[in-house]
């Protein structure tokens, strides 16, 4: 790392702080093609890591040069009006822009629960330091923001020091803990409440409504994020890959849902709803997802999420396009129906205008979706904290990726917590909805290695 360079970045932002008296962000980015994202976030189990496709980009993020915090109704305008602001005056030393990393709350009218505590309803880091790996390459930046009081040649030394430590020695690899204790509703009961929304589709309050399951784990030792995103990774087919750790907290997991990118304007997202197994022979497989394409209440599940999709994004883009007919998506242990999506954004938007405005889809909530929200609230009988919520990146110029945080888990000092759920609508059966959300729970519980005493 050249010292020099990141001394003369640090002391131009310093000047335009001066100028302007306010924070100013200074990034200095050099090629780094001997580093890996998936290696450093094994070592250090902290900070944020991130494996996306379509594009591809691998980030590892660590440190806090900066973080935002919001809460309530306006907490995305907030974060936009307060990352905007820092960056309006951005000092650059190589080509990469500032990036955010980050999430949310999925509801934040719900009381909090206690493992969730150390998760604000948004909340947004600036790593220190942060890799990412694209067809570009990788990169590593370092960002810093600097004040009107601060000393660039103290920020230039610390910054070093955290350099360092990013290559400290990896961990010896640790045995997964046992489980002393397994907690979950059992099947009769979580299944009474698939047939309360039933009772409520069938009256006409609902047309949808997602209801999720909560596991919880009590462990002899801590989980080893690092192993868990390695086995993650070796086997994310369609998935993306992300965790973001908050203290001795880590939210992480191996979603197939993208809820929004946007690059220079251009929208992306698809809806995805409607499920079925993996089979075990290609044949199978194949007649499972053709199966899944013809499937009548499948079908109907997925268009409601196509056809909401459109309309909460529609007063905000031009050029909203959904491709006629949905795909599959095959993952491990599940495929889906999807439907790529994609629009312009409207002058004066901005990505954050978009992740308001779908959140949540009918994909995680339900139809209409107040309705659903409140039947999450009164009925599901959990904190689902930033599980089912977006979580993802952004830059200084309105670019970015938010995922939909499903098929995750919260791994706390000694507990684990693992979340899935399923869409109910009219010609579900309790029995079908436990089951999808035990094949949706598999990759995680395969990644993690629980097992009992």
């Amino acid at each position: 790392m050249n010292k020099a360079a990141l001394l003369n970045a640090f002391e131009a932002a310093h000047q335009c702080a001066l100028k302007y008296q306010r924070p100013v962000v200074a990034v200095s980015s050099h090629p780094a093609p001997t580093l890996d994202p998936l290696v450093l976030y094994e070592t250090h189990r902290q900070g944020f890591f991130w494996c996306a496709h379509s594009p591809a980009l691998t980030l590892f993020g660590l440190g806090c040069a900066w973080q935002i915090e919001a809460a309530g109704a306006q907490r995305l305008a907030d974060v936009n009006r307060q990352w905007l602001a820092l960056c309006a005056d951005a000092v650059l030393d190589g080509p990469l822009l500032p990036l955010l990393l980050g999430g949310m709350r999925f509801d934040a009218q719900q009381p909090c629960a206690q493992h969730w505590a150390p998760f604000a309803d948004a909340s947004f880091h600036l790593a220190h330091w942060l890799l990412s790996e694209d067809n570009d390459g990788r990169w590593l930046r370092c960002q810093c923001v600097v004040e009107p009081d601060s000393d660039p040649a103290v920020l230039a030394h610390a910054s070093l020091a955290a350099y360092a430590e990013l290559f400290a020695s990896p961990h010896a690899p640790a045995s997964p803990p046992q489980v002393i204790e397994r907690n979950a509703l059992p099947a009769p009961q979580w299944q009474a409440k698939v047939a309360n929304a039933l009772q409520a589709i069938d009256s006409g309050d609902l047309s949808k409504v997602v209801l999720a399951r909560h596991i919880e784990y009590q462990l002899d030792a801590t989980l080893d994020s690092g192993a868990v995103m390695r086995r993650l990774h070796e086997r994310r087919s369609q998935a993306h890959l992300f965790a973001l750790h908050r203290g001795d907290s880590c939210f992480m997991g191996a979603t197939p849902e993208r809820l929004l990118s946007c690059q220079q304007g251009n929208l992306s997202t698809h809806a995805l709803a409607g499920s079925a197994r993996r089979a075990v022979t290609p044949k199978e497989d194949q007649d499972v997802g053709s199966a899944l394409l013809a499937d009548i209440k499948e079908l109907h599940e997925h268009q409601l999420v196509v056809q909401t999709i459109q309309q909460g994004l529609s007063s905000i883009v031009s050029q909203l396009h959904a491709a006629p007919q949905p795909e599959l998506l095959k993952l491990a242990t599940v495929q889906h129906l999807s439907t790529p999506i994609r629009a312009q954004l409207k002058e004066r938007y901005t990505l954050l205008d978009g992740i308001q405005a779908l959140h949540p889809t009918p994909a995680v909530g339900g139809l209409p979706g107040a309705t659903a929200m409140s039947f999450i609230r009164h009925h599901e009988g959990f904190d689902r904290g930033w599980y089912a919520a977006p979580v993802g990146w952004l830059d200084s110029r309105g670019n970015g990726d938010f995922l939909v945080a499903l098929r995750s888990a919260l791994i706390t000092p000694e507990h684990c917590h693992l979340f899935a759920g399923c869409g109910i609508v009219d010609g579900s059966r309790p029995e079908d909805e436990y089951e999808e959300t035990q094949i949706k729970l598999a990759s995680m519980e395969n990644a993690l290695r629980l097992s009992f005493n």
